[in-house]
């Protein structure tokens, strides 16, 4: 999240970068709202300093046996006022913190600026895809013909975008997650993290996930807990609020969960299949370095997931 004061000091940077993204927000609002609570603060410390000053008057002036009953009035009603401002204060800075939630990252001055995926830049291709002589069957298709994937009886036990892996389909998913834990705990020095699928606000908002998100998410009734939409959500939030030693870093951490998305921005989409599902596994991947290696630490992970697809013969 970028800070107000980064926003105030780079405006016009701050406004290109929400300019490239096509992003929708309202920066001038948000700058005006940490004015105001600068004017605020301002007026709060010298209130509460002119109440300070004299009530260290109206105490020698008691022991001069004087009645400073106007001067001990005027600052009640000084008390009064700074309580105003601080509740005003309260409310500004609150609504400061619900917006900078909303503003967007800026991007890398590597990123090509566009529209939409037609824009991007290839910047490497691993692997070749698959020439087929036939015309391939869509995966819906193929995994009922096989009996591995069953749709109709996942909407009745559950209700659409559900799906019941069966036989062959339930092995191969369960080989799948085994074989990436494996690979990433014995040769690639990940340590194996099976985190809580229920998390709360505060951990939804660490990620961004929320407020972003929130109408993706689905929330417990009974507890302010939410169900994580993937396993970056805990994995992440581990070390949340700690002031981490550079020596302890790289932190390589690897998480098998379940993930549950309610998906309410896909629609239109195409939604058959396994795609876009309301509840998924997946296997994680998550590191904590030092910002001076993260390119190099992005690397490494690019090509552990080159080796993982040339393992599996699969075409990029």
């Amino acid at each position: 999240m970028l800070s107000i004061k980064f926003i105030r000091e780079n405006r016009e940077k701050v406004f290109e970068a929400l300019k490239n993204r096509g992003a929708d927000f309202d920066l001038d609002a948000l700058l005006a709202l940490d004015e105001r609570r600068r004017e605020l603060i301002q007026e709060v410390e010298s209130l509460r300093s002119l109440r300070n000053r004299v009530s260290k008057e109206i105490g020698e002036a008691k022991k001069r046996g004087e009645n400073p009953e106007k001067e001990m009035e005027r600052m009640r009603e000084v008390g009064r006022e700074i309580s105003v401002k601080e509740k005003e204060l309260k409310e500004i800075e609150a609504e400061i913190e619900k917006k900078l939630l909303l503003v967007p990252n800026i991007p890398h001055e590597s990123v090509p600026i566009g529209v939409d995926e037609n824009d991007n830049e290839v910047v490497r291709v691993v692997g070749k895809p698959r020439r087929f002589t036939f015309e391939p069957l869509p995966h819906w298709d193929v995994g009922k013909a096989l009996g591995i994937l069953d749709f109709e009886r996942a909407v009745k036990i559950a209700k659409s975008r559900f799906v019941v892996m069966r036989d062959k389909g339930a092995l191969l998913e369960r080989a799948l997650i085994n074989f990436m834990l494996d690979l990433h705990t014995r040769e690639h020095g990940y340590k194996e993290i099976f985190p809580p699928i229920l998390v709360n606000e505060e951990t939804m908002i660490g990620t961004g996930q929320l407020p972003k998100f929130r109408e993706d998410m689905f929330k417990c009734a009974d507890d302010p807990l939410y169900l994580i939409p993937t396993a970056e959500v805990p994995l992440t939030n581990l070390h949340r609020g700690e002031i981490l030693s550079a020596d302890e870093l790289p932190l390589k951490y690897v998480a098998y969960t379940p993930c549950f998305r309610r998906e309410a921005g896909s629609y239109g989409k195409e939604t058959r299949g396994i795609i876009r599902q309301h509840q998924f596994n997946k296997v994680e991947l998550v590191k904590i370095s030092h910002p001076d290696s993260s390119y190099d630490e992005l690397e490494s992970l690019v090509r552990d997931a080159e080796e993982v697809l040339q393992r599996l013969e699969l075409p990029y």
